[in-house]
């Protein structure tokens, strides 16, 4: 029997169909043949169904190439053009299941839109889906018929579109994004794929000019793009639907919907948490909300933009190679800027580490350089990627690093640069333009200068050049002064004749010419070469000068000319730059865009209004420095703006709805803040009393504890082995004991009661709106305090500063003599004597006076009768901060690693016997610390991060600052036993942070340098310590006791102003024999009160007279007998020379350096120091300078009107 006599088997009709249906939606198009031809034998009825299999596998097959460039194996897109009458025929004979005809339309109108028909695609769609569910067939095609719905919605939307009719095209692509088509199947999951991509990328274009509706809708199609790739299997491997083209690239699609997400994050746009309208989809942060739904909106937020992020970049790793020579790749350099774009968003105050997630903006910025690093291997050289990770380490306190990738920055882009001039065309790769490169460098400049040290100071004016060589500027200085000073006389800016000038735009001129000015101006207060300063500061304002001409209303560049002219004693011009700047600001108001931006010129002008107010105190306008003082804060309107609502007294605890201003500032900013506050009670000092600002000094501490929280939290540091200080234990005070509160027992008792009888005077009403705690609980500690560790020796064995085996310009910083420190009262080290014309000078002076009189050791004055304000009742205001700020409680327990030994026991006093072997130059000491625990016991603490510690060196640097101003302001109201409390308050931070930083196993030079960040080093913190301790002891008349104090903080910090100047004080007083060299011991017996004043004088002759070459003999005109020579002078008197030659040494070490060159103190006591030696022509130089710096100084140092970020803001 023939096969063709078989009668058709319906069972095996509805096995081969299923069959047949399962391998198009599998896209099997090499089964199709054959299971249609059984099909078509077996279900002869589903004839239309089988025609289009057929068709279908011949789309597939068929190729873009014309016919006779075609393979045997495959057909020509117009080749299909025959299936079309077959097509039609079957579909309008009528016969066919209705299923069938709509795959069979689907078929032809998919020939008509591959032939690039959309009018006839368009014709032969059917106008209605059919539903499958309702399908009664027994044999219903249900995959393949989805796969239809599909196709026909994509064809439709494709020929729509093709055609221009917008309107039908978005009501396709919502009905298509609504549906949320399936994933079952690989054909389906292709048709899909193509219809969201299509839909997405067709939204996505409408948000170019972005709208709240349209972004809405935009994430509507997205998020079914997401919503079907989540749904979605994964394509097994073998899948002919693997090599199908698709018309729009998934990864395409997937950085679409990024930039969406980044445009919606940058616009500060809010889900809707709640929302049940699609129109509903986001919301404008302005509306009210609470703030659990603000909370979960931002964290829903992250959550997506994340994970879209991840999704992009790995399809874009996976999918690009390794460009070659000739190569680059573009999309990884432009996918980088926008990630970076949106890491700075989620890294600024809007967003808190609670709506981030886990790690919070420290996870962040990790997640942040790993991309980048990743990103890098998929480049060479890439200029972008350099850039963005010189920006994400230097915001994250990775400094080294981060100068690290501006150095192979600014190496590529200098050599390609250079190239490119010499050969004429653009290099591939150089994708940075010249405005980009010099932004780059300019703000490298302000990184280096803000947070960096006197290395990095250095490397900046370095930068500085790079930016001259860059801006082709190759013209003398006396040209470039020329050309600026007609340019101010034009008010226009400086026509550019260099090509590369030409190119370039306004703000990026500006900006270089600033960056210039700033390093030179940086640079010029700290270098050692005074003969090189006055010229580094007159190109500081040339260059500060053209960058105005290119931008007038830059704040920043407005603030550093006017300290650079402040500084160089012109402080008329200063105060006009500095006036014109806050009128052009506050007349931009109005043009403003938002809130935001307004608040961001006020946050910028509080430097200026600052400086303003010291130049105003330098001319004695001390009303309206203090009005200009209380404009800081008054501009913000009300204190709310600033401080936020009342609330918890840490910052970082305070809701959305609490936060204020100061919760988005950084520490430079709130140290601005908090300098203000601290001019103002200067000027209330110098206007009412030393006393009448005491009553003020607790706001202060309230501004502090607002802006940086509770200071406890620097001193919980857990206390290491010392590895790296010197062991002087401090002085025990007299008063015993310490502070109770923050503003407690350290308040004055007449500060208080004054505060009690006078409510009505309100001087600060900007900080009206601070938050006040509930009373705490009191504590009270010993009033021992606490030993500081161990410090560096700053001088090498052979008495050569440390500096000097660094840099060959370090080479004048050698203090002698040098007291080891732990040796109180030791001045074995003399200095060695200028000249021998000292002696003679000496010997003529003394000859008048010990033939006269003898000069008597004053004896220190007995316990002086202080008030002891530390006990009296804590006033009600006072409590209101102090539970916040209690003092820790002192350890009974030895804190020091090693302790002094009793002394030697001799018959002779210990003094006369020689020091130990070994211990010639320190005493006998003994190591008390327990033996280190072994690594496996040790707790698995993480040691605090680079960032966290740069953070913690600058908040403890603050405090410290704030506890020794209101110190010295009680110094100088005379409530001395206060005044040794907050001195006790301002080391414990720097005790805490010592142990902190030796922990990290920071060696001596590492204690002594500041390093990266803001703030100062554990040295110089110490030395600002002692210092206000020597100034506590000069107001007690304890001269020997100020004097160890004071040798004592220039053992931490050779250059300290306070200190040199307040020992150079002495040690001259000592030379005019108005102090004894050495401090008397009381007497073991007392005098008898009856014995009388005969008896009591010393029995020994004056020391008999030296004859000099100025002696009276020499100007008599008579020569001294052949065998007459000078006597030696005695050890006294060399004493005495050698404190006066040490003064002189001092001194003027430190008026070469940029802290003392401009401080009238300094160069009053050098020429004190000039007319000791005899030189009076110097010494009345030396007062004329003094005169001229001190007419034009203001009540405080111009670098604070900044804080502590230099001349940047």
């Amino acid at each position: 029997m023939s096969v063709a006599g078989k009668a058709p088997n319906p069972e095996k009709g509805k096995k081969y169909f299923a069959l047949l249906d399962q391998a198009l939606c599998n896209g099997s198009w090499a089964e199709i043949p054959e299971l249609a031809r059984k099909t078509d034998k077996h279900a002869p009825e589903r004839g239309g169904f089988t025609l289009a299999a057929r068709t279908e596998a011949q789309i597939a097959s068929a190729s873009h190439r014309p016919t006779s460039a075609s393979s045997a194996g495959t057909s020509s897109i117009h080749g299909l053009s025959e299936a079309i009458p077959r097509l039609q025929e079957a579909i309008a004979s009528g016969q066919s299941v209705p299923d069938d005809a709509y795959v069979a339309s689907a078929c032809l109108a998919e020939i008509h839109w591959l032939q690039e028909d959309a009018g006839a695609a368009l014709k032969v769609l059917p106008q209605q889906n059919v539903s499958t569910a309702v399908s009664g067939e027994p044999t219903a095609a249900l995959g393949w018929l989805e796969v239809c719905v599909a196709k026909v919605a994509f064809i439709r939307a494709a020929a729509l579109e093709a055609n221009g009719q917008a309107s039908e095209v978005r009501e396709v692509y919502r009905a298509a994004v609504a549906q949320t088509p399936g994933s079952r199947s690989p054909e389906l999951r292709r048709w899909t794929e193509r219809l969201l991509a299509r839909a997405c990328m067709s939204d996505y274009g409408r948000t170019l000019q972005p709208t709240l509706v349209t972004l809405t809708g935009s994430l509507i199609s997205f998020r079914a793009w997401t919503s079907f790739w989540q749904r979605a299997p994964p394509q097994a491997s073998g899948s002919g639907a693997k090599n199908t083209r698709v018309d729009i690239p998934r990864r395409q699609v997937w950085k679409a919907y990024y930039n969406l997400l980044s445009v919606i994050l940058s616009h500060d746009l809010l889900y809707n948490v709640s929302a049940t309208a699609r129109s509903e989809l986001l919301l404008v942060p302005q509306r009210a909300i609470s703030t659990q739904q603000y909370m979960d909106a931002k964290i829903r937020q992250r959550a997506e933009l994340k994970r879209v992020e991840i999704t992009y970049e790995s399809l874009l790793l996976n999918e690009t190679q390794f460009p070659k020579a000739s190569q680059t790749n573009a999309e990884v350099e432009l996918w980088i800027e926008q990630a970076v774009i949106n890491w700075k968003t989620l890294s600024s105050a809007d967003w808190t580490d609670e709506e981030l997630g886990d790690g919070g903006k420290a996870t962040l910025g990790r997640d942040m350089l790993d991309i980048l690093y990743r990103a890098a291997t998929k480049t060479f050289h890439s200029n972008a990627i350099l850039r963005q990770l010189f920006t994400v380490h230097a915001a994250l306190g990775e400094y080294d690093l981060a100068i690290h990738a501006f150095n192979s920055y600014a190496e590529i882009v200098g050599r390609r640069k250079a190239k490119s001039e010499k050969t004429g065309m653009q290099e591939l790769g150089s994708d940075d333009d010249d405005d980009t490169a010099i932004l780059t460098a300019s703000e490298a400049v302000r990184v280096l200068c803000k947070n960096g040290d006197r290395e990095q100071a250095e490397k900046a004016l370095e930068i500085g050049e790079k930016i001259k060589e860059w801006l082709g500027w190759q013209r003398s200085d006396e040209v470039d002064e020329l050309e600026t000073t007609e340019d101010v006389k034009t008010g226009g800016a400086r026509p550019a004749n260099n090509p590369i000038l030409s190119r370039l735009r306004p703000d990026t001129l500006a900006s270089a010419h600033r960056a210039i000015g700033i390093s030179q101006a940086h640079w010029a207060h700290i270098t050692y070469d005074t003969d090189a300063r006055a010229g580094l500061q007159k190109n500081a304002e040339s260059s500060l000068r053209r960058s105005r001409s290119y931008d007038e209303n830059d704040l920043e560049t407005a603030y550093v000319l006017a300290r650079v002219l402040a500084e160089t004693q012109d402080v008329s011009a200063a105060i006009e730059i500095t006036k014109r700047a806050i009128a052009a600001a506050n007349a931009s108001h109005a043009d403003d865009d938002g809130e935001r931006e307004h608040y961001i010129k006020q946050r910028q002008l509080v430097p200026l209004w600052h400086l303003l107010a010291l130049c105003l105190t330098s001319r004695d306008e001390h009303d309206a420095a203090v009005k200009m003082c209380n404009a800081a804060f008054d501009q913000f309107g009300e204190s709310t703006v600033l401080f936020g609502r009342q609330g918890m007294l840490d910052s970082n605890s305070r809701s959305r709805a609490q936060r204020g201003l100061v919760d988005s500032m950084d520490d430079f900013e709130k140290e601005g803040l908090l300098q203000v506050k601290m001019t103002e009670l200067t000027l209330i000092e110098l206007m009412e009393g030393a006393e009448r600002a005491a009553d003020f000094s607790d706001e202060v501490l309230r501004l502090y504890a607002r802006l940086f929280g509770n200071p406890e939290q620097l001193k919980s540091a857990s206390k290491p082995p010392q590895t790296a200080a010197s062991m002087a234990p401090p002085p025990t005070r007299g008063g015993g004991g310490t502070l109770r509160s923050i503003v407690g027992s350290i308040r004055p008792k007449s500060a208080r009661n004054s505060v009690e009888r006078d409510t009505s005077r309100q001087v600060s009403s900007n900080l009206a709106a601070l938050p006040e705690t509930s009373p705490g609980r009191q504590t009270a500690t010993n009033g021992q305090a606490a030993g500081p560790p161990i410090s560096i020796t700053v001088t090498n064995e052979n008495g050569v500063s440390a500096e000097k085996s660094q840099r060959e310009h370090h080479s004048h910083h050698l203090h002698l003599p040098f007291k080891m420190r732990g040796h109180h009262g030791d001045f074995r080290e003399a200095g060695s004597l200028r000249s021998k014309k000292s002696a003679e000078d000496l010997n003529e002076k003394t000859d008048g006076t010990h033939d006269n009189q003898q000069v008597s050791p004053p004896v220190p004055p007995k316990d002086t009768a202080v008030t002891d304000h530390a006990r009296t009742a804590v006033a009600p205001d006072s409590l209101a901060v102090g539970s916040a700020l209690n003092s820790s409680v002192a350890a009974d327990t030895p804190t020091d690693p090693q302790q002094p030994l009793k002394e030697i026991e001799h018959n002779r006093p210990p003094g006369d016997w020689p020091a130990p072997l070994g211990h010639e130059r320190r005493a006998p000491e003994q190591d008390v610390r327990l033996p280190a625990p072994h690594p496996a016991t040790s707790h698995g603490l993480a040691l605090p991060s680079m960032g966290s510690l740069h953070v913690r060196q600058h908040r403890s640097s603050i405090l410290v600052k704030v506890w020794l101003f209101v110190a010295a302001l009680y110094v100088r109201a005379g409530f001395f036993e206060d005044a040794g409390g907050a001195i006790e308050e301002a080391q414990r931070p720097v005790e805490a942070f010592e142990r902190e930083k030796s922990a990290q196993n920071a060696n001596a030079l590492a204690l002594f340098e500041k390093g990266w960040g803001g703030g100062k080093s554990v040295d110089e913190l110490w030395a600002d310590v002692w210092s206000v301790k020597g100034d506590l002891a000069v107001s007690r008349e304890l001269p020997f006791e100020a004097m160890e104090h004071y040798e004592q903080a220039l053992t931490y910090f050779p250059d300290h102003l306070e200190a040199i100047i307040g020992v150079s004080d002495m040690l001259m007083d000592i030379y005019e024999e108005k102090m004894p060299a050495e401090e008397p011991e009381p007497p073991l017996i007392p005098n008898n009160p009856a014995t009388s004043p005969q008896t009591s004088k010393p029995s020994n002759p004056p020391p008999p007279r030296l004859t000099t070459a100025k002696s009276s003999l020499a100007s008599a005109g008579r020569e001294p007998p052949p065998n007459a020579r000078s006597k030696d002078p005695t050890p006294a008197q060399l004493n005495r020379l050698a404190a006066r030659d040490r003064a002189y040494m001092l001194l003027s070490t430190l008026t070469k350096l940029g802290s003392g060159w401009d401080s009238p103190e300094a160069w009053f006591a050098l020429a004190r120091a000039h007319e000791l030696s005899g030189e009076v022509g110097r010494a009345k130089k030396a007062l004329w300078w003094v005169v001229e710096v001190g007419e034009s100084r203001g009540v405080r140092g111009w670098g604070e009107s900044v804080g502590g970020g230099g001349y940047c803001l």
